[in-house]
């Protein structure tokens, strides 16, 4: 039986910390799409189904990440979306199920990845 991998998605601005993360998520088997900012991210989503997860820095340049947020709050089909922020503030999204505290490492990241999504073995 064929099992389709859920897909993350990732929201992150640094483009080091995206490519590392990328490269760790990858390693554990996991889809992964990674975007630079939340306006990026709002075109994929318009284009494809929910993702499973959605793992986003709360703090862009631009603050666009909390218009994405806002976003999957209104929107029906988005709303179920679970959302895992990267932040080392204290500002919290209604949205956001869990906060991974910046510095975190790789099995912060993980752990908090395998709260919402299916085992992958």
């Amino acid at each position: 039986m064929n099992r389709v991998t859920p897909t993350l998605l990732l929201v992150v601005d640094d483009s080091d910390l995206r490519d590392a993360l990328v490269e760790i998520l990858l390693a554990e088997g996991h889809a992964v799409v990674a975007t630079e900012n939340g306006d990026a991210a709002r075109t994929w989503l318009d284009a494809h189904p929910p993702p499973a997860l959605l793992l986003v820095d709360l703090w862009t340049p631009r603050r666009d990440s909390w218009r994405l947020l806002d976003a999957l709050r209104r929107e029906p089909h988005l709303m179920d979306v679970p959302v895992v922020a990267i932040s080392a503030s204290e500002e919290r999204h209604p949205a956001i199920r869990e906060v991974l505290a910046k510095p975190f490492d790789r099995e912060a990241l993980l752990t908090g990845v395998r709260r919402f999504l299916p085992p992958l073995h």
